[in-house]
């Protein structure tokens, strides 16, 4: 579908191809941005990289390089030490998850004590009906 839309990063009117919301401009620098990230991970050196010295070598956009990991163009399997910040406390996530475990375990613990408190409000409130004599 060839929608117009404003590119994400120069903001000029184009026409969307794909999933992709750049322009053409945009997107072939993307690409050579891009590639020369890859050859900075690719050498064996440098497969374990965290995403500081990725910048630091290559300086690259830090939202490009979370771009292209959630993307799937940066596979976390491959490079185990790029990978997202954790929303709540910004620790890297490198398996995929979309918290840390110290984060989703007191949210999970906050899930615990929320259904906690709701079923001793539950019991206070029942439910009345009227039923007819016959």
């Amino acid at each position: 579908m060839n929608n117009p839309i404003n590119c994400e990063r120069c903001f000029s009117l184009t026409v969307q191809n794909g999933k992709s919301k750049l322009c053409q401009k945009c997107q072939k620098i993307d690409n050579a941005w891009l590639e020369i990230v890859l050859d900075y991970l690719r050498k064996r050196e440098n497969r374990t990289a965290t995403i500081v010295q990725v910048l630091n070598a290559t300086l690259v956009n830090e939202e490009w390089i979370y771009d292209w990991v959630r993307q799937g163009k940066i596979l976390q399997r491959h490079f185990p030490n790029i990978g997202l910040p954790c929303p709540k406390c910004g620790e890297n996530l490198t398996d995929g998850v979309s918290l840390c475990p110290s984060c989703s375990g007191s949210f999970v613990k906050g899930l615990e004590e929320v259904k906690e408190i709701e079923g001793l409000q539950g019991d206070k409130h029942t439910a009345t009906y009227f039923k007819r004599n016959e």
